[in-house]
């Protein structure tokens, strides 16, 4: 059936200029972008490093790293004494129990034969150790080679039990290099140090990833105050959070930590599959606590639902990995038979950051609902989440998105609000227009792929799929 069109009709006439313009090359990339396609957003590569999992990662690796090299000076696995052997007695057999007044302690691993060193009496176990290696005695200590008027350094297990004390050498150095002169503190106050090193650890790590997290993405977008703030606020809540979940960690740990030891045949920590699997367990758990602390700074400080809820998620997750890699680090690739974890502890702590800050972009970029990403402006590449139900663009450090070294951008220049699902956007200053896909609008409802002008700063808004 053929229709006739009628004259008095109008013919709809589309011009070769039409059919080639800008404008229907955006609508047919739009039209790939809410099919699924890149559409639009192909034009404009992301820029790896503007991504927030990259810089939450970084900051957060410098932070752990910093906290590492301020605490590790204090921090001893085992206490190092160094000293003259002033008496000794090598056949000695060491009891399988001490008894100190109505307490006692009970020692699974044997050991044989016991040395004084400025005073403190030494106990040598079956396993104790040369560190570093003497290749002409052997691996084991034979406390026969350890004679009266000898120089020794001893990495030690020290423990208090009421007003006594016992000390195991767990390494010996038979030939010690001179130690500097001055006063040397005692195995209490090396003790003291320590136990206080290891309470600080957990809060001043997490204090300062927090403080990490919660400044870069001011730093990074020269938004001082907020960065003041959110680092500030971030390491309030890393210290606080720290010791509070440190000490739930602690009892999470604890009794994990003794179920794994208790597979173990010796002091020093030789576990069994099981054993070792518990114990991973067991400091995963404790860490990925510890990694909330780390994590909730940001979202607190910009008083924000949905940054909170990625910081408590990305820090679990990220303390979870971290403290899971700890120990197979520290005995599978750098070994047990060691007086210091130290070198395990900075890339342990050091992985705990860098996985509480990936996790939190990680989650932050799978759970987002809308974003800006700059394609044009002096952060090109970078994407700014729409965290709010009303944010500011503008040349004012307040605003949510601060468009710095732009002169045609008005201090408060529009606004982007949530409107049910949707997100709308309002010029706020008729001489200073915002531009929709090259069109002037005052006000607009937004969608995928859209192009953005404010200024000469350009974004293309972008929705999750789906």
């Amino acid at each position: 059936m053929v229709y006739n069109q009628q004259p008095d009709e109008e013919m709809i006439r589309i011009t070769r200029t039409e059919v080639l313009g800008e404008h229907v090359d955006d609508l047919l990339m739009r039209k790939s972008s809410l099919e699924g396609g890149s559409g639009l957003t192909r034009q404009h590569k992301r820029r790896w490093y503007y991504q927030n999992w990259f810089i939450f990662m970084l900051a957060a690796m410098i932070a752990a790293i910093a906290a590492w090299a301020f605490i590790e000076p204090k921090f001893n696995d085992l206490l190092y004494i160094q000293g003259t052997i002033t008496d000794a007695d090598p056949s000695a057999l060491m009891p399988e129990r001490f008894t100190f007044g109505s307490q006692y302690l009970e020692l699974k691993v044997p050991g044989r034969g016991w040395i004084e060193v400025d005073g403190q009496t030494v106990w040598l176990l079956d396993r104790t150790r040369y560190y570093p290696k003497q290749d002409d005695r052997g691996e084991i200590v034979n406390p026969n080679d350890l004679s009266v008027g000898q120089e020794v350094g001893l990495h030690v297990d020290y423990s208090e039990i009421g007003w006594d004390s016992l000390t195991l050498a767990m390494f010996v150095n038979p030939n010690p290099d001179p130690r500097p002169g001055g006063s040397t503190q005692s195995l209490s106050e090396l003790s003291s140090e320590t136990a206080i090193s290891s309470v600080l650890l957990f809060p001043l790590v997490a204090g300062l990833i927090g403080l990490a997290l919660g400044a870069v993405d001011g730093v990074i977008c020269r938004l001082i105050r907020r960065a003041i703030i959110g680092g500030l606020v971030g390491a309030l809540i890393g210290v606080v959070g720290g010791f509070v979940f440190s000490l739930l960690a602690g009892l999470i740990y604890a009794p994990i930590n003794s179920v794994a030891l208790k597979q173990s045949d010796v002091v020093a920590g030789e576990f069994t599959a099981l054993g070792f699997i518990l114990q991973m367990a067991g400091r995963a758990l404790a860490w990925g606590m510890v990694g909330i602390a780390a994590g909730l700074g940001q979202g607190i400080a910009l008083r924000s639902k949905r940054l909170f809820l990625y910081g408590l998620l990305g820090g679990a997750l990220g303390g979870l990995i971290g403290g899971l890699l700890f120990d197979p680090l520290d005995i599978l690739i750098l070994g047990m038979h060691k007086p210091s974890a130290h070198w395990s502890r900075l890339v342990g702590l050091t992985v705990i950051g860098g996985t509480v800050g990936v996790m939190i972009g990680i989650i932050e970029l799978l759970a987002r609902d809308a974003w800006l990403q700059m394609t044009q402006g002096p952060l090109a590449g970078k994407e700014f989440l729409i965290f709010r139900d009303l944010m500011v663009l503008g040349s004012s450090p307040r605003s949510e998105i601060y468009l710095f070294n732009d002169p045609l951008v008005a201090p408060v220049h529009a606004k982007i609000r949530a409107v049910g699902d949707d997100c709308e956007i309002e010029a706020q200053d008729s001489a200073y227009p915002v531009l929709i896909n090259k069109r002037p609008v005052n006000r607009s409802r937004l969608r995928h792929g859209d192009e953005i002008a404010l200024g000469q700063t350009i974004f293309i808004f972008q929705r999750r799929k789906g």
